[in-house]
């Protein structure tokens, strides 16, 4: 619904310039209390949220980092971990706010102690799944960058606008929802797929992992239908499953090139070395040569960057289509 600022009579052209000056005015007001101008000092005991908050434009406000962190400026000075909390390293950055993924862990109690003493925000998540991520990231967004006044409309004539129009603003996810959307004919030649991290022994990802939840919404099936979300399987294993295809996650070391295009494919003879001893299983996988390694440095990673990780999955499949068509 609309809000109206007269009713009953129309106000003159002085009286509606004024009022609509002073609407203008509070929402300005408004606008500049939701997200105030205030020097942030972040401190962030996740690798994952350290790339989101990076994504939105807040790297340069983080002044401490996870010290398995690989994404952000090696200039930051490393605070620990979620299990290991360098203490003094943490009151020498001195953070306004502490960043903390909460899925195996609890938040430290020492930890809880000193951020109400000092005076410390504590922001804490799960990313378990994809809408974990998603959730989060537009919630990093709604309290570090908040709606702009220019994201509503006033009616010059009735000074009517409506409040909800701030909900129409695109939200960071929309991003990852594009990513992760059903593929169409694309996923279908990769039947069944396998997704490992590791390959001896073979560990794999199987139902509820965001990753499996990921090849999901792009339309393929994964070859685990039962058991958590990380298994540890034998070559047995994997020819009882005989997987149509086999996604290798293995992440590189972060450069450059990283930011420009997509990477060269891999021969056939280079993913024989990397994969070992399934190479040779009695397979389909191995049979159509459906396998691929997907290199991305933040492939394993629950963050905003999965967005890019699902585009290099969607090449593989659209090359594997490609290969497979008549």
């Amino acid at each position: 619904m609309g809000l109206f600022v007269a009713a009953g009579c129309k106000p003159s052209s002085n009286t509606q310039s004024t009022e609509k000056q002073s609407q203008q005015e509070t929402l300005e007001t408004a606008d500049a209390d939701s997200v105030a101008e205030v020097e942030h000092r972040f401190a962030v005991f996740s690798p994952a949220i350290g790339v989101m908050l990076r994504d939105l434009g807040y790297e340069d406000s983080i002044v401490g980092r996870h010290n398995f962190d690989i994404a952000l400026s090696n200039s930051i000075p490393i605070v620990g971990s979620h299990i290991d909390v360098d203490y003094e390293m943490l009151l020498t950055v001195k953070p306004t706010d502490i960043f903390f993924e909460i899925n195996a862990s609890e938040i430290p109690p020492r930890l809880s102690s000193l951020a109400e003493q000092q005076g410390w925000t504590i922001w804490s998540y799960k990313l378990e799944s994809l809408d974990d991520i998603a959730t989060t990231l537009d919630d990093l967004y709604l309290k570090l960058v908040g709606f702009k006044s220019s994201d509503i409309e006033i009616d010059p004539l009735t000074l009517e606008f409506d409040p909800n129009a701030r909900f129409n603003t695109e939200l960071p996810s929309a991003k990852l929802v594009e990513s992760w959307s059903p593929m169409g004919s694309s996923a279908n030649g990769a039947g069944k797929m396998l997704l490992i991290a590791s390959v001896d022994p073979p560990g794999a990802m199987g139902p509820g992992s965001f990753h499996a939840q990921m090849i999901e919404r792009l339309g393929v099936s994964s070859a685990i239908s039962e058991g958590g979300m990380w298994q540890e399987l034998d070559y047995e294993d994997i020819v009882h499953l005989n997987p149509d295809s086999i996604l290798v996650f293995s992440p590189r070391q972060p450069n450059e090139s990283d930011l420009i295009g997509e990477p060269e494919p891999m021969s056939w003879d280079e993913i024989s070395n990397q994969i070992g001893g399934i190479s040779e299983l009695p397979i389909s996988a191995v049979e159509s040569k459906q396998i691929a390694v997907v290199e991305h440095p933040l492939g394993l990673l629950p963050s905003s960057s999965l967005a890019q990780v699902a585009d290099q999955i969607a090449e593989i499949l659209h090359r594997w289509h490609n290969n497979s068509a008549p």
